[in-house]
């Protein structure tokens, strides 16, 4: 019995240590998955620039024998930088694609089976791009070690010949000496220099027959810089920084000037021994002909393009984008996050890095001009991810709209202006600009714009800008929403104190013409404001605040206003009805009520209307003599100013309330009745207009 219970004991100690083992496991790998998700970022940086050191710095040092082993040592530690990197990702594409157990099988497998896991689970998801990033990136972790590996044996082999080269000469160095001494000052022509065991050398000092340094060696100067674009190009896609795509970018461009130099240099020099060598002279002199045809084109090449290009990247990769600066405010309520300015380079984790500390933002309000489309690529994703909502009341062009099209709801006013155009870098040719135009094009069909809409955005110059229309921008699902401006708590953020913001009030001239004609309505302006700050209200609700205020100066103005101040208000409010019904029935409706933001929903100079005649009715007396309108004149002609109205508008005037459901018939109905009374003879208008505005209350 005894037995019995130790052996069950031992079963269940042995069940409880399996289970203690996979929750230990499965913490590690989730800690494993939240420390890799931070480090990340930071790793693919890390791993660019030591690209960019192994290319640029450690492969020539592998050329000259002293520096040898510092560049085999150099490579097998960026190898290792390169296998962190690799694993890092394996982890986190295994852990979030096929879950735990794909992780906890992978390092099994001596811990780094999580990147052929990762392998197949991108194979298997048609992930064809990541998959391809993976592949490179193992081939790059093991061929900078192997390469690493035999640099350094081969510096250790020329050590050793050097070392017994050494030992060989001190050893005869005294026969050397008095044979020497026995032979004539000259006793034949000198030896011919050593010929170089290098290769790159010997083609440099133009040792190389002329057909391979023509053929083969330039065409191999021309293919080298392209496998590198095709790693400039993984990286864009693998979502490393900007600055480490332009540190690998200048890179790049420097080697290709440089490997082109080493093969017309060498070219030249093996044209110039060819005849020694037995060859014809007319093939070396062909060779030199398209040497120089080649410089020539160079030069052009250089001065067009690869210069303005090697500026722009060294800028870029230095820290120093010339492209602009950018603005990120967090709004008063923390539901917005505002990005002003250009989305320069870093601009995509700085945004981030803003999101992050406020977790509760739902929103992204953009007035942007546009900036470095792999910044708004980044950001886009992040937008994505997120699922946060897109939000434009001022300007969203260029790069921009890729990060206005990530968003869930992307709601624009009506005077918003959304642009697109072709993209654009300095020292671009021909064949580089359609190829970045393919690739936005491509970006705005992922977004499921029409086809048609994306060949207009096609046939924009990048020096051009289109505009598309609201109806435009509705109709292509570019915006999901119009918005009447006032969404975001943008304006609260310069509100720091009542004083200052009475101060701002009072610079503006038509508030200053208001109390002055209406002493205290600064005061009860910034008190009503700055309370829908604290409320933590939007834009909207602070404008509103203020504008309810200069509302309840229009009856006081109109009360004691002449027949040319009330006729000039009806004009202004009948073009301000027409041009919010333009908008929708909607917008109308609630500028009845007050609370429309014109600045932001009607066109420009409807605002400009508005203020030139309250300027000029605030500016002039007060009519203090007028008699009260005769009741009966204004009730004949009220009635002749309904006889002229269809029913249904009638009765929306009688009760407007009643029809609150329908705006657009609201809308119509009150822009009919004030067109009918501004249409009346003078007199009767005038007796209409005195009637409505300065009656008995």
């Amino acid at each position: 019995m005894w037995d019995k219970l130790k052996s069950a004991g031992a079963v269940i100690a042995g069940i409880a240590f399996l289970i203690g083992l996979l929750l230990l496991s499965g913490l590690f790998i989730h800690g494993s998955a939240r420390v890799g998700e931070k480090i990340y970022p930071w790793l693919a940086t890390v791993s660019g620039y030591a690209l960019g050191v192994v290319i640029f710095v450690l492969l020539p040092l592998a050329f000259f024998r002293k520096t040898r082993v510092v560049s085999g040592i150099g490579m097998m530690i960026a190898s290792y930088v390169f296998g962190l990197n690799l694993w890092v990702w394996g982890l986190l594409l295994t852990y979030n694609l096929w879950g735990f157990l794909a992780v906890f099988i992978g390092l099994f497998m001596f811990g780094v089976g999580v990147v052929p896991i990762a392998m197949l689970a991108t194979l298997f998801k048609g992930m064809w791009s990541t998959l391809g990033q993976l592949v490179l990136l193992t081939v790059l972790t093991f061929g900078t070690r192997f390469a690493g590996m035999w640099i350094t044996s081969k510096a250790q082999l020329d050590q050793t010949k050097a070392d017994q080269a050494t030992d060989y000469v001190e050893a005869h160095a005294a026969a050397d000496v008095m044979a020497a001494g026995s032979t004539t000052a000259f006793s034949g022509p000198p030896s011919a220099p050593l010929l170089s065991s290098n290769y790159f050398v010997r083609h440099w000092r133009g040792e190389l027959s002329l057909g391979i340094s023509y053929w083969l060696n330039s065409n191999l100067a021309g293919i080298a810089p392209l496998a590198l674009i095709a790693a400039v190009n993984m990286m864009q896609e693998g979502g490393y920084s900007l600055r480490a795509i332009s540190f690998a970018s200048l890179g790049t461009l420097l080697f290709s000037v440089i490997a082109w130099l080493w093969s017309i240099v060498g070219i030249w020099r093996s044209a110039n021994h060819h005849v020694a060598r037995g060859g014809s002279s007319g093939w070396a002199t062909a060779a030199r002909v398209m040497v120089v045809f080649g410089i020539i084109a160079m030069v052009g090449q250089l001065s067009a393009n690869t210069l303005p290009q090697i500026k722009e990247y060294a800028l870029i990769a230095t820290g120093n984008d010339p492209l602009g600066n950018i603005k990120i405010k967090v709004a008063t309520n923390g539901q917005s996050v505002i990005v002003y300015g250009m989305l320069r380079e870093g601009a995509a984790v700085e945004v981030q890095n803003i999101l992050d500390a406020v977790p509760g933002a739902t929103t992204l309000v953009l007035n942007s001009a546009g900036g470095r489309v792999h910044e708004a690529k980044l950001l886009a994703r992040t937008v994505r991810n997120r699922n946060l909502n897109t939000y434009v009341e001022d300007l969203c062009a260029s790069a921009c709209t890729y990060v206005f099209l990530a968003g869930k709801d992307r709601a624009a006013t009506p005077n918003a202006r959304i642009g697109f155009h072709q993209p654009s870098f300095p020292g671009l040719d021909a064949d580089d600009q359609r190829s970045r135009t393919q690739d936005m094009l491509e970006a705005y069909r992922a977004a499921e714009l029409p086809e048609a809409f994306i060949q207009r955005i096609a046939k924009t110059h990048s020096e051009d800008m289109w505009y598309p229309t609201r109806d435009e921008l509705i109709a292509a699902h570019v915006i999901t929403r119009v918005s009447f401006g006032g969404e975001a708590a943008i304006s609260s953020l310069g509100m720091r104190s009542k004083q200052e913001l009475l101060l701002t009030w009072q610079s503006i001239p038509l508030y200053q013409a208001i109390e002055k004609r209406f002493p205290g309505t600064s005061s009860e302006a910034v008190e009503r404001a700055w309370a829908a700050k604290e409320r933590g209200g939007s834009d909207g609700d602070i404008q509103n605040a203020v504008r309810s205020v200069i509302s309840e100066t229009y009856p006081r103005l109109l009360k004691t206003a002449d027949v040319s101040t009330l006729d000039g208000f009806m004009k202004v409010l009948i073009n301000e009805l027409s041009a919010a019904q333009a908008v929708s029935g909607e917008a109308c409706t609630i500028l009845l009520e007050g609370k429309l933001n014109i600045a932001h929903t009607l066109p420009k100079e409807i605002g400009q209307q508005e203020e030139e005649f309250l300027l000029l009715a605030l500016a002039s007396p007060p009519t203090t003599a007028l008699e009260p309108p005769d009741p009966a004149q204004f009730t004949q002609a009220i009635q002749k100013v309904r006889f002229n109205l269809p029913q249904k508008y009638i009765n929306v005037v009688d009760d407007m309330a009643a029809y609150t459901n329908q705006p657009d018939l609201v809308c119509e109905a009150m822009i009919a009745y004030l067109r009918v009374i501004d249409a009346l003879p003078p007199r009767e208008r005038q007796v209409a207009l005195r009637g409505m505005f300065q009656g008995d209350d």
